[in-house]
């Protein structure tokens, strides 16, 4: 580790498989630079923080990658072009077969150790204590001398005193749970200067690209870039913290963090390739495939896990995506099932089968159940995130941890009397959809006369007040948790009432039209309804209320019941609660989460009411002072005044500088803030640190070129003096021979300028421009006159921020 911990981000690419996994970034992330230079798109550096990936950039890039493969496949016809064909196409699958397998492992041990944890908190096993209260009583339908309750251990005599020590114990041991997992995000959170889209209503106000903006990104908690959000740090960190919070009973689920997981296996496990790990594209078709897994090990659903991904996770998502997404979810499943966590042969706990069919009248409380879950999970989801604005803005972000332990005593004092509330969720989950048995009553759950289910409404109602206003508060703060389950459990809970409702008429009129039809049933004292039935129902309505999702809920509820027979109920529901929630405001859970933590992200599957009809309505020829660009006709263009310049954007990630001459008026390249900012910092540390240093105003006073040798390659090496000169004036070969006195030309910063940026005419259409930038995947694309001549450029957030005036006006 220590050889591989002195490793910077620029290190040698020839490093071993485990210092590979340990470092974020090693050697350049173009490393074809000569073929790219070919391609006059420019060299890249490492992205930035929130700053948008070149999609068109990392697509050439894969193009130059293949054809240099096929040039040493060609001169390579026997075994070996077969075996480094062969190399190249597995990568991906090893990819994925790792990722899956990691996820099942991680996965397992996840839950083995947070069902022990939240029976700790009630008592111990005293004949092994590594066994949970199930594995412990295994067998038992009632009594279990074995499991020792703590105030059995502690020796209470009286009822009251009992019932106070366990309380103690259990609010004790929760609130260290939540201790320790909101302390170990707010300890790995990193703060960061990043740029955020600049919203106006003032339409000359929007060539304002960006404006700076000091945030503080907890990555395990689920905000952040890739490299952060997704690293080995936030990996570790997520897997044991979310142990911690889900096991001391916060309203807070494992299958978002799941899904989190897997993504963070995947892009830790993507620099192994360079084919990945150098091209962010490339890397994402990973990561695509990634979440299928973590949504297999979540819901036992690995089918559901390929569908989820396609529908709500994936921005490009090619069929050979689909087929990493079901071999990495098929491989995830497997190896779960195999190591069978709940020692019940199933991937989750709330897995169950129902064994009879539905009737034609319950179709219409399915559509009640579709509807009032859409509502719940909608609403519910909407509050959240306007609390989550909220906690921003107040002293509540501040102090995160002591917010978690505030929610944590909240949630104590509202659950602990509670027979629903004290288990955990993943276990009332459950109870609310099994089928009614006469061996297990599912916590009060099931009755037998019509008489208790009034009692057991009640207590319902209350439980999904508490759980709506917890889920609220819980989700957001600093733990790594999820929605998933506390809004499935709302919705479970909204179901399960109807249901109850529903067997309370089959019960008090059974001879009464429709209900007539249970007349055989009820003679043999079977049941009619299914009130878990409704509780499953109930729960796909509020998961497609928060998350707008539709096809893979309906083939991930299908998974967990393992049956088809409710196909259409489920089918009837989600399309019910999609039509209500999309009635109560478009954006699903990910949209809204996605402008929280201002990403820039342009959302292909929106239709923009534009209310500018050209680009030229949209940008106005602005001078160098508005927005600067770099002048050709500028003698010399020095280092000083380029630092003043990026100064002058106060360094935007996503920013650059358009190239012109001819006064302006003609379009050179492009270069971006990002790898000018990288080339003047490699020159500045050269002046410095060179054999021959210089004073920091003669580097300051270094001249810096953009324009390759009148077509020519650029030119690749300058004297080393006390100044440096112009390269471009040095024609004497035997000069250039002399490698001693000579290293690589740091300030011809023509290899980094795209030539060829992407270009529109002044009047086009918004429609057009939006399109472009939608599915060629560019952060900027330059405006132009009908004679050619440079207007103007349009960066990718300044269209996000003239999109989220839009949205405000409507």
């Amino acid at each position: 580790m220590s050889s591989c911990a002195s490793v910077n981000s620029y290190a040698r690419d020839d490093q071993s498989v485990i210092c590979r996994l340990f470092n974020k970034r090693f050697g350049q992330y173009d490393d074809d630079r000569q073929e790219l230079l070919n391609e006059n798109t420019g060299v890249r550096v490492w992205y930035e923080s929130y700053s948008s990936i070149d999609w068109i950039h990392d697509h050439i890039k894969e193009g130059v990658r293949l054809r240099k493969l096929r040039t040493i496949t060609s001169d390579n016809d026997g075994w070996r072009g077969r075996w480094i064909k062969m190399k190249d196409a597995s990568q991906a699958w090893i990819l994925v077969i790792l990722t899956g397998t990691t996820v099942a492992l991680v996965a397992w041990l996840v839950d083995v150790v947070q069902e022990w944890m939240s029976d700790l908190k009630t008592g111990y096993c005293t004949t092994n204590w590594r066994y949970n209260s199930k594995f412990c009583c295994w067998g038992r339908e009632s009594g279990c001398p074995e499991w020792r309750t703590w105030s059995e251990t502690f020796g209470n005599a009286t009822q009251a005193s009992s019932y106070y020590t366990d309380m103690v114990m259990y609010s004790m041991l929760g609130l260290f749970f939540a201790l320790i997992a909101s302390t170990m995000v707010k300890y790995t959170a990193e703060t960061i200067v990043v740029t955020s889209p600049s919203a106006t209503n003032d339409k000359d106000q929007l060539k304002s690209i960006t404006k700076p903006e000091t945030r503080t990104v907890y990555y395990t908690s689920g905000s952040g870039i890739p490299e952060g959000v997704l690293g080995i740090k936030a990996f570790l960190v997520k897997g044991i913290g979310m142990i911690f919070a889900t096991s001391a009973g916060l309203t807070t689920g494992k299958e978002g963090p799941f899904v989190h997981l897997a993504a963070s296996a995947a892009n830790i496990y993507c620099r192994l390739f360079d084919k990945f790990n150098k091209n962010e594209s490339k890397r994402r078709e990973i990561l695509s495939a990634s979440t299928a897994a973590g949504v297999a090990v979540a819901f036992g659903a690995p089918i559901g896990g390929v569908l989820f991904t396609l529908e709500e996770v994936s921005y490009y998502f090619p069929i050979k995506t689909m087929i990493r997404s079901f071999c990495c979810a098929m491989v995830a499943a497997t190896i779960l099932k195999i190591a069978d966590p709940f020692g019940t042969g199933k991937i989750v706990m709330y897995q169950v089968h129902y064994d009879k069919d539905f009737h034609v009248f319950e179709l219409v409380p399915f559509l009640l159940c579709g509807a009032i879950g859409g509502f719940l999970g909608a609403a519910t989801t909407y509050i959240n995130v306007k609390y989550q604005y909220l906690r921003k803005s107040t002293a509540l972000g501040k102090y995160p941890v002591w917010e978690v332990l505030g929610i944590m005593t909240i949630t104590i004092l509202l659950n602990y009397w509670n027979p629903f509330g004290r288990i955990s969720l993943s276990e009332f989950a459950m109870k609310l959809f099994s089928q009614c048995s006469a061996e297990d009553d599912d916590a009060g759950l099931c009755v037998t006369d019509s008489s208790e289910i009034p009692r057991i409404l009640t207590l319902l109602m209350i439980t999904l007040l508490i759980k709506i206003f917890l889920a609220v508060i819980t989700f957001g703060c600093r733990i790594p948790g999820g929605i998933f389950l506390p809004i499935l459990i709302i919705g479970g809970i909204a179901g399960r009432m109807i249901g109850l409702s529903m067997q309370h008429l089959v019960m008090t009129y059974p001879d009464t039209w429709p209900f007539n039809v249970c007349s055989a049933e009820i003679a043999s004292d079977q049941q009619c309804i299914i009130p878990g039935i409704y509780a499953m129902v109930g729960a796909a309505a509020a998961l497609t209320g928060m998350t707008r999702t539709t096809v893979s809920l309906v083939v991930i509820m299908f998974e967990l019941t393992y049956s088809l027979v409710y196909s259409v109920p489920i089918m009837i529901a989600v399309m019910m609660a999609k039509w209500v929630a999309d009635a109560m405001y478009l954006d699903g859970l990910y949209d809204l989460l996605i402008e929280l933590q201002g990403y820039p992200f342009l959302d292909s599957r929106k239709t923009f009411p534009h209310s500018l009809h050209t680009v030229r309505d949209l940008v106005t020829e602005q001078s160098d002072e508005e927005h600067p660009f770099i002048d050709m006709d500028d003698d010399p263009i020095t280092v000083g005044a380029l630092y003043k310049k990026l100064e002058a954007i106060d360094y935007t990630e996503d920013g650059g500088f358009p190239i012109l001459s001819n006064g302006g008026r003609t379009l050179e390249g492009y270069i971006a803030t990002s790898e000018l900012s990288f080339a003047l910092d490699q020159l500045s540390n050269y002046c410095y640190t060179s054999p021959y240093p210089i004073t920091e105003q003669e580097c300051m006073n270094v001249p810096c070129y953009f324009r390759r040798n009148k077509g020519a390659q650029p030119c690749l090496i300058i004297p080393i003096r006390p100044t440096l000169s112009d390269c471009n004036d040095s024609e004497d070969d035997d000069d250039h021979e002399q490698a001693d006195n000579f290293q690589p030309a740091l300030n011809d910063l023509s290899i980094y300028v795209d030539q060829a940026p992407l270009t529109i005419n002044q009047n086009a259409s918004m429609e057009l421009l939006t399109e472009l930038f939608i599915k060629l995947g560019s952060r900027y694309i330059c405006v132009t006159r009908s004679d050619g001549q440079y207007i103007s450029v349009i960066h990718k957030r300044t269209l996000l921020a003239y999109i989220g005036t839009l949205e405000e006006h409507t």
